[in-house]
């Protein structure tokens, strides 16, 4: 199996410090949502993507529009929209926040990313990124006929490998992984309690699977990849010291420099602030500090890692996007939370 880094250090290479690094607290333009964003690292650039803040009602649902941007050469593109039908509803849509990842999953050589989310029809829908064009997919198939959730997915990619999850009906969590352009559905579901969006996230050897029980507390999941045929062995890591009602997210925030570790990070939003801890491979750790945030609806996180690798010094960043409340309700706000510089010995002087 291939590290998790090895395609974003291939990747980022050839990047400059100036596609990396967003101003703190710098708003995302354009971008309106109505609930939490998503967020992934792409070659050498950030993807984030939303469910739009207006709605229309279809067959009793609220839908939204499916938004993403793309973060390039140092600034924000133009946002681009999934179609939308017209009545609402015969196109792409979703109920709830799109998830991001990215992963060489679809068997062409090349590393892709991947966006899901729960449309009308109650179906996980997923599209890959052309990168050609910088755009995703027009079409929006299911993960599988029956792959229905009651709130947003969770994607989380691993070399050539991408995985997806989501919460059932009775609250469990059923996953399957995405190789070749195809889908594996597990049969046996996650046999937990919970009624929001899981998170996902792909480290070292490991898949982790978070979500939050009926007390509002974190509780967190690991299994050895690759999985088998027949899905994951789940083992329960201790739980981190977290209370929350909406889904938490999990990434992995890596370096690309000597001396600095590699770890999982949660975060979680606790209404007034989003809160980090990291796992050292025994026990969560805080991540200070928190970072405030102003009141408003309670939307899960997102994080993302990013490095510019082959650059002197070399820089590496841990950013967090969320939504925002008061005056500025359905902002994305993108915020590097953690940074690190290494220059190498090797780097010129002039």
């Amino acid at each position: 199996m291939k590290h998790s880094t090895s395609y974003l250090t291939i990747a980022l290479a050839i990047c400059l410090p100036a596609c990396s690094r967003p101003a703190f607290a710098q708003v995302v333009p354009q971008a309106k949502t109505s609930a939490g964003p998503a967020l992934t690292t792409f070659g050498a650039n950030t993807l984030v993507a939303w469910a739009g803040i207006s709605s229309d009602s279809v067959d009793g649902k609220s839908v939204h529009k499916v938004g993403y941007k793309y973060f390039y050469n140092g600034g924000w593109q133009t946002q681009q929209i999934m179609p939308y039908g017209t009545p609402p509803g015969t196109e792409i849509n979703t109920t709830a926040a799109p998830a991001l990842a990215q992963a060489e999953a679809e068997g062409d050589g090349f590393n892709h990313a991947y966006m899901a989310w729960r449309q009308d029809d109650g179906l996980v829908h997923y599209a890959v990124f052309d990168n050609s064009n910088n755009t995703f997919s027009t079409t929006d198939p299911s993960i599988c006929s029956s792959c229905e959730t009651i709130s947003s997915p969770a994607l989380a990619g691993d070399g050539t490998t991408l995985y997806a999850a989501w919460t059932t009906s009775s609250g469990s969590i059923q996953y399957g992984s995405y190789t070749d352009a195809a889908w594996n559905i597990y049969s046996v579901e996650v046999p937990v309690s919970t009624k929001v969006a899981p998170a996902l996230a792909a480290y070292g050897n490991d898949l982790y699977l978070a979500w939050v029980t009926e007390y509002n507390t974190i509780q967190v999941e690991h299994a050895t990849l690759p999985l088998s045929s027949s899905g994951a062995t789940w083992k329960t890591l201790p739980a981190p010291a977290a209370l929350t009602s909406v889904a938490p997210s999990l990434a992995f925030i890596g370096s690309a420099f000597p001396k600095v570790p590699e770890s999982l990070y949660v975060a979680w939003n606790t209404g007034s602030t989003i809160d980090f801890e990291y796992w050292s491979g025994s026990e969560w750790f805080s991540f200070t500090p928190s970072l405030p945030i102003p009141p408003g609806p309670l939307f899960a996180p997102a994080m993302n890692f990013f490095a510019t690798g082959g650059a002197c010094p070399n820089n590496a960043y841990f950013n967090v996007a969320y939504t925002l409340g008061g005056s500025s309700a359905g902002e994305i706000e993108w915020t590097t939370v953690g940074e690190s510089s290494y220059e190498s010995p090797f780097c010129e002087k002039f």
